[in-house]
């Protein structure tokens, strides 16, 4: 394992910033296009930025959650304990985080899945919640080294 730890790492930083850089400039930069125009036109960008959006959001999120569970089995296993030191409880606390976002992402696949309706929440306040949550895991992520 520790010989593929700093390519997990790599890989799931690239990825950290891919997932919260599109999570940031939908809501900083689509959100904003979104109302400038009318609705057959906001369909249209809704329906060409969800297809690639649908592609790029869980897969990344899934890659994101295999890294981080390689890396976090350096720090959390039976023989390192499980909430032994304050690197293990604030990495359990970003992984409560993370959890937080994977239920959300899983709720709006299965919502897609099934041609459900999106909750208001889910529809016009989710993102906002990810980018908190997302700021609040890469905090406790150099936290944890500090402690």
């Amino acid at each position: 394992m520790e010989a593929i730890y700093p390519y997990a790492h790599i890989i799931h930083l690239i990825l950290a910033i891919i997932f919260l850089g599109y999570v940031f400039s939908d809501l900083a930069v689509i959100s904003t296009l979104k109302n400038k125009f009318d609705k057959e036109t906001q369909q249209k960008i809704n329906q060409t930025l969800g297809k690639r959006s649908f592609k790029i959001f869980p897969l990344t999120l899934l890659f994101l959650v295999l890294t981080g569970g390689m890396m976090m089995s350096k720090y959390i296993n039976s023989n390192a304990g499980f909430f032994e030191t304050g690197l293990q409880k604030i990495l359990v606390f970003k992984i409560a985080l993370v959890l937080i976002i994977v239920i959300g992402v899983a709720s709006n696949l299965y919502v897609k899945f099934t041609n459900g309706k999106k909750s208001n929440f889910m529809e016009n306040h989710f993102h906002k919640l990810v980018i908190v949550l997302g700021l609040f895991i890469v905090i406790a992520a150099k936290w944890m080294f500090l402690v």
